[in-house]
């Protein structure tokens, strides 16, 4: 186990290190744009990872915790003056009492079910926005959502905001990585496995069942607090229930047992939705296609065909005979 730890700890040094060069490799604010994009989507994906992937919740409704996390901060950066740092606890907060509204029934729900409370959750988050105009603004929105701020320096450039997002997004992988490897995260499996074996043994599968939904909302609120202030608008129709299955597609496509899967599912996605744009009509046609693909051949996401690749590689190289004398 210590090794495993000692391993992973030089991995993210490494990741670290090569974060903090890409701006200076790449130059034009398009291609960073679409990173800081991805590092936002990877953040709700893997709120969702812990959710889906390692509890065996699903969940169709994170563009409402998404909508959330953007309009609280927002609406406290307009009216009450508050710096984007000071809005971030209360995000939370109040995305983790989103999350309790769903995991309470998530109880007594499993299946499709449980689907449909979601995205009914979901979709009563956006009528909200979109019918109390005069807080929400209704369907203009918000616009001019003020820049945040660090030591008295405005972040307004795309390679502002890339240190910015990446900065949250390798502390919520840290988290995440964290979370997985510990208890909570063995018990979350046990509860994905045989919820009734896992509750015979005297785990508490309720608790740790809206701990699921809570984490996971309020990864989903901290991505929509970097939203709102990276795009300086929020507006109801960029927290859809298609942006809710797209989320749920980076999980399934990168691996949703794997925190790296997060990442792997969000870049690739992200890239490929800005790659598709003409068709951005038949995107749900396409992302349906891909799903089954990856449902088909590879069960466990991008992950874990590279992990299959992996291992299969270590075993040949194990089976080969050193030559010379014995």
């Amino acid at each position: 186990m210590s090794k495993v730890l000692s391993s992973a700890k030089e991995i993210f040094l490494v990741v670290v290190v090569l974060i903090g060069l890409v701006p200076m490799v790449l130059t034009n604010n398009y291609y960073l744009h679409i990173i800081n994009l991805a590092g936002i989507y990877t953040l709700i994906t893997l709120g969702l990872n812990l959710l889906f992937g390692y509890t065996g919740q699903v969940s169709m409704g994170q563009a409402g915790y998404f909508a959330i996390g953007t309009y609280v901060s927002a609406l406290l950066m307009f009216n009450l003056q508050f710096s984007f740092w000071l809005t971030l606890p209360l995000v939370l907060i109040t995305c983790a009492v989103g999350g309790a509204v769903i995991g309470i029934p998530a109880m007594k729900l499993s299946g499709p079910y449980l689907v449909l409370a979601t995205v009914g959750f979901g979709e009563i988050i956006r009528l909200i926005l979109l019918n109390w105009t005069p807080v929400t603004k209704g369907a203009a929105g918000l616009t001019g959502i003020p820049l945040p701020e660090f030591f008295g320096i405005q972040l307004s450039s795309e390679q502002d905001f890339y240190y910015l997002i990446m900065s949250f997004l390798l502390l919520g992988t840290y988290i995440a990585y964290r979370l997985a490897q510990s208890k909570i995260g063995r018990t979350f499996s046990a509860i994905r496995e045989d919820e009734l074996a896992a509750e015979a043994m005297g785990v508490p599968v309720n608790r740790y069942k809206i701990a699921a939904f809570i984490i996971s909302a309020m990864y989903a609120g901290i991505a929509g607090a970097l939203y709102g202030c990276f795009s300086g608008v929020a507006s109801p129709d960029n927290f859809t229930f298609e942006d809710s299955v797209g989320f749920l597609c980076m999980s399934v496509i990168g691996g949703s047992w794997s925190i790296a899967g997060a990442v792997i599912g969000a870049f690739m996605l992200t890239v490929l939705s800005e790659a598709l744009r003409a068709f951005q009509a038949y995107r749900l046609i396409i992302y349906g296609v891909i799903l089954i693909f990856t449902v088909i051949y590879m069960p466990q996401g991008l992950a874990g065909l590279i992990q299959e690749r992996k291992i299969r590689i270590v075993a040949r190289l194990n089976t080969v005979k050193p030559s010379g004398r014995p």
